[in-house]
């Protein structure tokens, strides 16, 4: 059976030619952003975890709309996937390319709601030590308030800083969507919805940040969130935003039969 993956779609870079690198086995690092502070980046957005047939992958696309699916064609030739990789310079295993992109019908490209799609590779994936699944969480689930998220991913670590050569990973404690909501009252460029949930230290100082789009927020092993926008990072006024896997369930049902 071919394997799949779940990604976000946060539109950021328009590209031409993409390797994504696939791991598992995150080394005990931590992301620490300064406060206050906006962090763009150029494209170096790799992925992170895999499933049996379903993980998260990061995706960075602006320039089309969910219809247009022709759009995508040629950025699916121009993606291809290396698997296994908890360090930037590992490309010894087999690149795997894409056979099909599926796009949630409802997503914004203002808002960034609905913020997931489906990558359908083009061969399966041999699990072992740093490549296994991670289990999807039953649908409509809502963490309470406080529970520790783990997430993972390969983004910036300081201000204008170099891009880390190791996947990275951090513990952060869920916010509820009401508090998370009141935080973004006002704002122009961050959304939060029933298909989201936030993540986020009272005082800042640790998030996901630009580049870890697309990586995988989980909680005791189960896959609930994906990486997908807010404001600035690692400020404590604004929590990091994640797409909630749970309330897409019902999509990924139906497109994976999962």
């Amino acid at each position: 059976m071919k394997v799949v993956l779940l990604i976000t779609l946060v539109s950021l870079l328009l590209v031409k030619r993409i390797t994504l690198l696939l791991g598992i086995g995150a080394l005990p690092r931590q992301f620490d952003i300064a406060e206050d502070e906006n962090i763009f980046r150029t494209l170096h957005n790799y992925v992170l975890i895999i499933n049996l047939r379903v993980g998260p992958v990061l995706f960075h696309q602006s320039g089309f709309s969910p219809q247009d699916i022709y759009g995508y064609r040629e950025l699916i030739d121009n993606i291809t996937l290396r698997v296994g990789a908890t360090e930037f310079d590992q490309t010894e295993n087999e690149a795997i390319t894409l056979a099909k992109l599926y796009i949630h019908p409802l997503y914004n490209d203002t808002t960034v709601d609905y913020d997931i799609s489906i990558l359908l590779l083009n061969k399966n994936l041999a699990f072992g030590k740093k490549i296994n699944s991670v289990a999807l969480p039953l649908p409509n689930v809502v963490l309470p308030a406080g529970t520790m998220a783990t997430v993972v991913g390969w983004g910036m670590l300081t201000v204008e800083g170099a891009l880390p050569t190791q996947l990275q990973v951090v513990t952060l404690p869920i916010i509820s969507n009401e508090e998370c909501a009141r935080r973004y009252v006002g704002s122009n460029d961050t959304w939060v919805f029933d298909r989201n949930l936030c993540a986020g230290y009272p005082q800042g100082g640790k998030d996901a940040c630009n580049g870890d789009s697309g990586g995988p927020l989980t909680v005791n092993g189960v896959l609930y969130g994906l990486v997908s926008s807010g404001t600035a990072c690692a400020d404590a006024r604004f929590p990091g935003t994640y797409t909630n896997v749970s309330s897409v369930r019902s999509y990924i049902t139906s497109i994976t039969g999962l």
